[in-house]
């Protein structure tokens, strides 16, 4: 049960009672409140948490006290998080008071961290506080039965496993297949074999690697976004340029995986991956692909003939790269990325149906290249209207910060001892 963001932190004696910030009187505060909660959120279930999202207060007050909290704790086996947060000048402080299942005691984490650590410091702080054995601790009666510790507080060790797996046995086989085509090979008595071993070796290596790693889904589902699409890429390019022989092409796309698992990896040992930045990278191969394609053929001018397979190579690999950068520097959902899809989806159908009667009638190649550039564009016209309409409360805090209108009382007069009435705009720049 994670509750809301409450200020102040409370790391110091202060006559202000707890409260929820307010972005018309403190955009700033706000905005970082914002940030802080969906922190939280995503690192709670990180750590194998089930985040219960049903009831967001839980039954208790929106200015909680620790009463309320260990009230909260007693009635049902779950987590109460209440995470507070006051800035202190270019810092902030963060304060974070947790109750294990069925405990009685509070844990507490305070620290004082500058804005561009905050993420970082806010995950550590909850990852040190949900795995910490001194929150779950209960004392027994004389007598009774001792209670075993919630198992709901013990992070899964590497999630993403299963993923892992079967991403590294069918890429392995991928890479045992290409090896075979690309001696020029059709004995179905070597195939299979080295089908077979690497599918082994993909197994056993993803196994390893999960066991000496903690290993989340997002990290997984990250990896194999790099795998497949540079992959994807690699044999694209060959065909698009008519690498001969044929055999040739598949070493493309082994070069073209390797490219990519190198860099997932080095970008990963920086730090874990979420659900939905590993989804962003899937949909920058998948889209990158498709505009790709669209590009040949608005500058061939014709959508007949064969396949842009050059175009779409490109595509897959600048899209996917694009992508799996921009996924290491923001934190985003799952969901959303799947809503700006299917706006960016939803766009390219309409853009297409829109421009569908240029290719009725006698087709030349400026009607056709009418046809794919509106198709094109509509489609990343919807991602945008998709990327808008999902923005969450804290980027529309962020653009708090500007300033609003404000009317009624806009100042104190000491010499009449009278409030000033008028109109302005107020914010921080």
């Amino acid at each position: 049960m994670l509750l809301a963001t409450v200020t102040p932190a409370g790391d110091a004696a202060s006559p202000e009672p707890l409260a929820r910030p307010v972005t018309a009187t403190e955009p700033l505060l706000a905005r970082r409140a914002h940030e802080l909660d969906a922190l939280l959120a995503e690192g709670v279930q990180d750590l194998g948490l089930t985040l219960d999202l049903s009831d967001h207060a839980g039954g208790v007050p929106s200015a909680p006290r620790d009463s309320d909290l260990l009230a909260r704790a007693a009635r049902g086996p779950t987590w109460v998080l209440s995470p507070r947060l006051e800035l202190d000048g270019n810092a902030v402080v963060v304060r974070i008071v947790a109750v294990a299942p069925g405990s009685s005691t509070l844990t507490v984490r305070v620290e004082r961290v500058t804005v561009p650590d905050l993420p970082t410091r806010a995950v550590v702080m909850l990852r040190d506080l949900v795995t910490s054995r001194e929150g779950c601790a209960v004392v027994p009666d004389k007598g009774a039965e001792p209670r075993r510790e919630a198992s709901l507080a013990v992070p899964a060790r590497s999630p993403g496993r299963a993923t892992l797996a079967a991403n590294g046995a069918v890429f392995g086989g991928f890479v045992g297949y290409s090896i075979q085509r690309s001696s020029g090979s059709d004995d179905p008595r070597l195939l299979y074999p080295l089908m077979a071993l690497g599918t082994g070796v993909g197994l056993g290596a993803s196994m390893i690697v999960s066991e000496e790693w903690d290993v989340g889904i997002g990290d997984a589902w990250y990896l194999s976004a790099a795998a497949w699409w540079p992959a994807a890429s690699g044999l694209l390019l060959a065909r698009g340029s008519d690498v001969t022989p044929e055999s040739d092409r598949w070493a493309y796309g082994l070069a073209g995986a390797g490219a990519g698992v190198g860099l997932a990896t080095f970008a990963l040992s920086f730090g874990g991956m979420g659900e939905g930045g590993a989804l962003l990278a899937h949909s920058g191969g998948a889209f990158g692909t498709v505009l790709g394609g669209l590009t040949e053929m608005a500058w061939r001018g014709s959508t007949d003939g064969a396949t842009p397979a050059r175009g779409m190579g490109w595509g897959a690999g600048a899209g996917v790269l694009a992508a799996g950068a921009l996924a290491t520097q923001v934190t985003t959902s799952a969901s959303r990325i799947a809503l700006i899809d299917l706006g960016a989806g939803l766009g390219g159908l309409a853009g297409a149906a829109a421009a569908s009667p240029f290719l009725f009638g006698e087709r030349t190649e400026g009607r056709e290249r009418t046809f794919v550039l509106t198709t094109l564009g509509a489609t990343v016209a919807g991602g945008a209207v998709a990327w808008g309409m999902t923005r969450t409360a804290s980027a529309s805090a962020h653009a708090g910060e500007l300033g609003m209108p404000m009317a009624g009382v806009v100042g104190w007069s000491p010499a009449a001892q009278a409030p000033i009435y008028g109109f302005g705009w107020q914010g921080a720049w």
